[in-house]
């Protein structure tokens, strides 16, 4: 059996042999030869293998180095090389694009390059594709959707040299472009609208982070200033909306409600969950706009790239003050206007309770008496209020089973206290405070995020309170959601057979200084939910005793009365005992109060996003193989140290404003502040000295456009990726991208004369939409692409790009390219997403994608980006096209080849209603009787069109036009609809 000895003797064994890689191995009687020795009385079975010893003696006695170093190895590194600058200068040059060898002219430089390699491979590159085949490859690559007959009409008539740039510059500014990218960068970044896991519970305002997106696009918002708002836009860019709406990146992927809600306080199952939330953030981040892997660096110092465990956790520490929660955003100065006037009325409300409570205390004889009866009266009511029965959890075999509930007021209300109310049920009438919790605590939240105790009894076991209801005195603090927290369980059942344990309430009780507070939902861990037992009656237990009629409630009403008679009588007898300033202090307080509170109703409420919340952050350690119960040394934040010139460890950090959160204390003493931690993690990505960064975007871009990338691996530029095919033209459109117009010298001076593309393209500007126009005006790109045997002998999965690649659409851009076609598409931008499935709220959230009705809904005709993507139960057609899975970051789309594809296009609901649809259109565009010479051939004309961009051949036109007549008009729309013309892109 491998014990945890021998496990570190094996580690500390290849630590030393990584460490000793370059030098030969250690002789007999070194620390690795020890290492791989047998400990006295290990069996031949156990971890140290004889023969593995007998391979290190040989290998130390040759003087063999390590084959991982060796240089052919050390190609894996080349992500992490600076790219190339000029001697005695700071920006970046791009590598000199290849001499012309031909006599053709070619301006794009990024023909030079390909151009180079095919001459090297002996590859023979195809001629351009046809004029069509073009315009519907570009407009499906920019804008996702089909080009009209009208705009390939358009482009066949236009015979000026610069017809092609005219087409690709009108697709770059329309909006349907930031729709079609978007699309990419939200399956690297893994967004969905619920949070996944079992309880894969809505995220309702998860959308405005994917309209951020569609419109930083179109914006063409400069790339380093899109990294730095998706990580840090609110400490950034305080004073732009898009500054809190960007970090929804961050806090984009699936997120544990049981693991960061339902789990107790201080548990390791607890701390597992937040540390691989952590880890989510982490890997989201660097993979995302660096294409590194850290996530192996986790458990031990990454085996394959120069990543060590210390910059792994420093990333963790620059994430540890995250807190997801939905943020208001909007103007800036209606979010500060509303926070300020919050602040006072707040102000206000304390200063209220505070002169009302000195009040309470001036006293006479008569306010004394009045109090004593005050007081007796609630008892009594609470005794009559109490029913027999609440809410009651599962049960458990074991006492420490950890249960909670949680009440939810709608909305903030200053309570005076909360209240317990024990249960003592009718099929256990003996038994007075059944289920109360021997350990238990009690938490308040103003927000459903950031939660507070105000009642501790976890430390030691609670007296039974039996009727008596227990009271936490609240001090008018502003509460919305209360948390009981049962951490040890009432034993329902002792004696014969095995014990159990349970946790119930018969009532939960908020008051305010005006009343009882109603409570208007309630949510639990578990629930029995079945007869008298349920969290309705814990949110009004009195009613529903009352509607039991056990004929114990009688005299309420007339208790109620005589209260609300003695309060009345009791202010009247304090009001003489005030001093007029006081209530003079009092009626100015009330009145400023309730003139406040009406500027916030007439004020609307701003709207609200999923994204980044800051708290106090966790104190961060290097964790021994990744085991939270290994904790090691604390580091503070930080990010790779592997990048030449830039700093790995961010130190003391600078405040980032008044409601700024530090984290714990950091080696050293320092205590960074948790936004400033996120500010410099933006600002290292998106360094111009980071080379990760700009090969990552234009690799991404690349593989869109050709379906792969220089790099194959977009997430993995390390020695476990993909090696680049091109890496000259690779470093060339990094450093193009990255060159800003105060740069543009610099840039240039890497190009000969001759090589210079246009002021149009150079410098890059960190553009998309100039990388874009740089890629699909070269010739690369339109290359056509039929097949060449000899090319394919030497090339035959064409790396070298000698020809087109075909590519199939992606699920979304079919659905799209359909609901054109059939003309139902509705281009409505922005907002929350159409559902196409039967929600239901329950215990854990049902979605149901069988409701095939909403398939017809005219509102989930939108584009498919803004549909509701939920985690846990996909939509079944898209899923069977090899839709992205949300819960992973997806850089390549998968492309499979299934008998359910055909089954799904041919029959799903979906496609039968687009194609019915389709045959309308096609009725209205070409009208007249069908039965009539000639009008089905030209709706079959007007379909091939539509459909494939271009006309049918005569024998087309006849055999579709046949085809109709026999099964309809849509049969043969549903036809067109199933060619791998249509699906594929030539």
């Amino acid at each position: 059996m491998r014990t945890a000895a021998s496990a570190a003797v094996a580690l500390g064994a290849l630590a030393a042999l990584a460490a000793s890689a370059d030098r030969p191995a250690g002789p007999p009687g070194s620390a690795v030869w020890w290492a791989f020795r047998p400990l006295p009385g290990m069996t031949q079975t156990s971890l140290h293998d004889p023969e593995a010893a007998r391979l290190l003696d040989r290998r130390g006695s040759s003087g063999r180095r390590d084959p991982q170093r060796s240089p052919a190895n050390r190609r894996a590194s080349r992500p992490i090389q600076p790219l190339r600058k000029p001697p005695g200068q700071s920006g970046f040059r791009a590598p000199r694009a290849p001499r012309e060898n031909t006599r053709t002219p070619l301006p794009n430089p990024i023909d030079r390059f390909i151009d180079a390699t095919l001459r090297m491979k002996g590859l023979t590159p195809n001629g351009l594709a046809d004029r069509r085949t073009l315009i519907r490859r570009v407009t499906h690559d920019l804008t996702g959707l089909p080009p009209t007959p009208e705009e390939v009409e358009a482009f066949l008539k236009d015979r000026s040299p610069d017809a092609w740039e005219k087409v690709v510059d009108r697709l770059l500014a329309s909006p349907r472009y930031g729709e079609r990218w978007a699309r990419h960068w939200l399956d690297v970044v893994h967004y969905a609208d619920t949070h996944g896991y079992d309880k894969d519970k809505r995220r309702d305002n998860a959308w405005p982070y994917r309209d951020y997106v569609i419109r930083s696009l179109n914006q063409d918002k400069p790339w380093s200033r899109f990294v730095k708002e998706q990580i840090a836009g609110d400490v950034l860019y305080p004073d732009d909306p898009d500054g809190i709406v960007a970090t929804g990146f961050v806090v984009a992927g699936p997120w544990d409600f049981v693991g960061h809600v339902e789990l107790a306080e201080g548990t390791v199952e607890k701390a597992k969950t937040r540390s691989l939330d952590r880890d989510d953030m982490v890997q989201n981040a660097i993979s995302a706009f660096c294409s590194v892997t850290v996530g192996c660096a986790r458990c031990h110092d990454h085996k394959f790239d120069p990543i060590p465990m210390r910059d792994y956790y420093r990333l963790q520490a620059v994430f540890a003050g995250v807190q997801r929660a939905d943020r208001p955003y909007g103007d800036p100065r209606l979010i500060r206007w509303r926070a300020q006037t919050e602040s006072r009325r707040d102000a206000l409300r304390v200063r209220l309770t505070a002169l009302e409570k000195n009040l309470e205390s001036l006293r006479n004889p008569e306010v004394d008496a009045l109090d004593r009866e005050i007081e007796a009266i609630r008892a009594q009511l609470a005794r009559a209020e109490s029913p027999s029965n609440g809410w009651h959890s599962a049960i458990e075999p074991r006492p420490d089973a950890a249960k909670w509930v949680q009440a939810d007021l709608g909305r903030q209300a200053r309570l005076e206290s909360i209240t317990l109310v024990p249960a003592r049920p009718t099929d256990f009438p003996d038994t007075p405070g059944f289920g109360f919790p021997v350990r238990f605590r009690v938490d308040v939240s103003t927000d459903g995020v950031a939660w507070r105790i105000v009642e501790d009894r976890s430390a030691a076991d609670f007296p039974n309170p039996g009727d008596t209801p227990h009271r936490i005195a609240m001090g008018g603090d502003p509460v919305r959601f209360i948390r009981v927290t049962a951490l040890r369980l009432w034993p329902r059942r002792a004696g014969d057979g095995p014990p159990d344990y349970v946790f119930a309430l018969a009532e939960l009780q908020a008051r305010s200084p005006a009343g009882m507070v109603p409570v208007v939902a309630v949510t639990a861990m578990d629930s029995i939910e079945a007869g008298r037992w349920s969290t309705r009656f814990l949110a009004d237990g009195f009613d529903s005793r009352r509607a039991l009629g056990d004929g114990q409630t009688g005299n309420t009403p007339a208790l109620e009365e005589q209260l609300a008679a003695l309060r009345a009588t009791r202010a009247r007898a304090a009001e003489g005992l005030t001093p007029p300033e006081a209530r003079a202090e009092r009626e100015r307080v009330s009145a400023d109060l309730a003139r406040i509170e009406e500027e916030l109703r007439a004020q609307p409420a701003p709207p609200k996003v999923y994204a980044v919340a800051p708290r106090e952050p966790h104190a961060i350690h290097i964790l021994s193989r990744g085991d939270v119960e290994q904790p090691g040394e604390r580091v503070g934040p930080g990010a790779l140290s592997c990048i030449p010139g830039l700093r790995a460890d961010f130190g003391p950090l600078p405040s980032t404003g008044p409601s700024a959160v530090s984290h714990p204390a950091a080696p050293g003493g320092a205590r960074p502040d948790e936004g400033a931690a996120r500010a410099a993690l933006a600002e290292w990505i998106a360094s111009p000295r980071n080379p990760l960064t700009w090969r990552s975007v234009v690799n991404r871009v690349w593989h869109c456009h050709f379906g792969r990338g220089i790099v194959e691996t977009p997430n993995d530029f390390g020695r476990m990726g993909s090696l680049p095919t091109h890496p000259e033209l690779l470093d060339w459109l990094a450093a193009s991208f990255l060159t800003m117009d105060g740069e543009r010298g610099t840039a240039r001076r890497g190009l000969p004369a001759s090589s210079r593309p246009p002021a149009a393209i150079l410098p890059l500007n960190q553009s998309l939409k100039r990388l874009h126009r740089l890629i699909v005006t070269s010739k690369a790109y339109r290359r056509s692409s039929r097949d060449n045997p000899a090319n394919s002998r030497l090339d035959a999965d064409n790396r070298f790009l000698w020809r087109a690649n075909r590519q199939r659409l992606d699920a979304e851009s079919l659905r799209d390219a359909v609901l054109s076609v059939s003309g139902s598409l509705d281009l409505a931008m922005g907002g929350p997403g159409f559902e196409l499935f039967r929600f239901k709220d329950d215990h854990s959230p049902v979605y149901d994608h069988a409701d095939l009705e909403k398939a017809r809904d005219p509102r989930g005709f939108r584009r498919t980006i803004y549909r509701f993507v939920v985690r846990s139960v996909p939509n079944p057609f898209l899923e069977c096209l090899d839709c992205a899975d949300p819960n992973i970051s997806t850089p390549v789309r998968s492309t499979t080849l299934t008998a359910l594809q055909a089954l799904a296009l041919l029959n799903d609901p979906f496609m039968l209603d687009q194609a019915g649809r389709f045959a309308q259109r096609l009725e209205r565009q070409v009208a007249g009787d069908s039965s009539r010479p000639g009008v089905v051939e030209r709706r079959v004309e007007a379909a091939f069109q539509l459909a494939l961009c271009r006309p049918p051949s005569p024998s087309e036109r006849a055999s579709v036009a046949d085809y109709a007549r026999r099964h309809s008009l849509a049969a043969a729309c549903r036809l067109l609809l199933n060619t791998n013309e249509f699906a594929f892109i030539d």
